[in-house]
């Protein structure tokens, strides 16, 4: 902005100054001209009236004189000379000789004229008036305009001059007026940009009551209301903060209670219904090997088949709801004995790899059962909606952390529009997920695209159990 106004400042004065100095050029070189025509008429009548007497008494001398005191007397004169009547000079002030061509530069008979003459590249005015007594001649007088073009180039070096000063004074004007006006300008933006930053109670202070001032004042007024609403917002983030702690220690308690009555139930189906299912069976074999009548034992045997499916269908959900494998062998064996589940169904091929050694310790309680339900539930992802012949499953131990990688070559998905869509409210899984990484201390991602199948990241803190359990062997399947 500071060029600009320079710029159009001393474009402007230069416009003016060019255009005023070609304006008085023109105006005093006509006002000289006119000056130039009257003196030049004046000293030929004068020559002319006072060469009369002198030319009558053919006083040549005196004629020589009086030409000569012309030349003299006046600066702008270059010549002067008399003619008589024949047109033969009488007198004259060439020190090198008349030119003789000056004698045919008047044509005309009038009794004063003007014309100009070209000597040695000079402009020369030559001024003529007939000796009115007796028409005895003609006095001629020529003035040169050295001193015209003199005048006329004094007057554009001083405007020329004063144009400069006037430039060089509005230079500094600009700048002086850009910084006034650039002030309160970098103050607003130096105050927006530290706004871009976050901090939002930043003032203006703007004396002036122009635009800028309004502006400044606008501005503060908009810096209160964004520090206002920052400190709200502030507030309201604490305590969603605050809420999303109670909230996540709630689903965890809720997920530990669920994770409880899931063991409680799945031990009394193992251990009580299966007992119960147990002597129901020796019951009926009891009976049947008892009786003579074939209609009965046919009908004992089918009892006995139901009771044996019922039997294997209890295990089968109480593996589900909390296998033992998980309890007594820990999460790698769990793991490896699920994909063996999935394999025997043939819904598709696993691979389990485990990278990395814990030295024999099992995993706290509560993580192990975090990264079995997230296998669990992708694997159940996988079965249901991925058409996956392929999944590998790798788990790698650090000394501080454990990732797991569960990858399928299924159909895959938009992850973006499946998380930002309602579907995702309806298909919560994968939230689920996500969730039980989260109240581990872990972090959850996924990779996926439509047709090149979808890969889930989880981290979570290595945390060791601090007693007992049977020691998990780390093997590679």
């Amino acid at each position: 902005m500071e060029a600009k106004v320079l710029f159009i400042t001393v474009g402007f004065i230069l416009f003016f100054g060019v255009g005023i100095t070609f304006e008085m050029r023109t105006i005093i070189s006509n006002l000289m001209q006119d000056e130039l025509g009257k003196q030049g008429a004046s000293i030929a009548s004068d020559l002319s009236a006072r060469s009369a007497d002198l030319l009558l008494t053919s006083n040549f001398f005196a004629l020589h004189q009086l030409v000569s005191n012309t030349l003299q007397n006046n600066s702008n004169v270059e010549y002067a000379f008399v003619l008589d009547d024949h047109g033969q000079v009488v007198a004259h002030t060439f020190e090198s000789g008349f030119p003789l061509g000056l004698l045919d530069v008047h044509s005309d008979e009038t009794r004063r004229s003007k014309v100009l003459v070209s000597i040695d590249g000079d402009v020369i005015h030559d001024f003529s008036s007939r000796i009115s007594t007796g028409n005895i001649g003609t006095a001629r007088v020529g003035l040169h305009q050295r001193n015209i073009q003199t005048s006329t180039r004094k007057v554009i070096i001083t405007i020329a001059q004063t144009t400069l000063l006037m430039s060089v004074v509005g230079i500094f004007a600009a700048i002086i007026f850009t910084n006034l006006l650039h002030r309160p300008v970098n103050l607003l933006v130096n105050a927006a940009r530290s706004m871009t930053r976050g901090r939002y109670n930043q003032k203006v202070i703007v004396q002036t009551k122009d635009q800028i001032g309004t502006l400044a004042q606008a501005f503060n007024e908009l810096s209160t209301v964004l520090h206002n609403k920052e400190q709200e917002n502030r507030r309201l983030w604490g305590e969603l903060k605050k809420k999303e702690v109670v909230l996540r220690s709630l689903l965890k308690t809720a997920i530990t209670a669920q994770e409880k009555e899931r063991k409680r139930i799945s031990r009394e189906l193992h251990d009580e219904t299966g007992q119960v299912l147990s002597s129901l069976m020796l019951r009926l074999q009891y009976l049947k090997d008892r009786s003579t009548d074939n209609d009965m034992q046919v009908e004992t045997e089918n009892i006995c088949a139901l009771v044996a499916r019922t039997t294997e269908e209890i295990k089968r959900i109480s593996q589900q709801l909390r296998p033992s494998t998980l309890d007594d062998m820990g999460l790698f064996c769990a793991i490896n004995n699920l994909s063996e589940q999935y394999r025997a169904e043939g819904s598709f091929d696993i691979d389990v790899v485990v990278c990395g050694r814990n030295n024999g310790k099992r995993l706290l309680a509560e993580l192990e059962i975090a990264l079995y339900r997230i296998v669990q539930e992708s694997l159940t992802n996988i079965s249901k909606h991925a058409n996956a012949r392929n999944v590998s499953i790798i788990i790698s131990l650090r000394p501080e952390q454990l990732n797991l990688v569960i990858e399928d070559d299924g159909k895959g998905f938009d992850v973006e529009q499946h998380f930002s869509s309602d579907a995702y409210l309806e298909h919560l899984g994968l939230h689920g997920i996500q969730e039980r990484a989260e109240i581990m201390g872990g972090a959850f991602k996924i990779e996926s695209n439509i047709g090149s199948g979808t890969t889930i990241f989880i981290k979570v803190p290595m945390t060791i159990a601090h007693e007992g359990g049977s020691s998990d062997q780390n093997t590679d399947s």
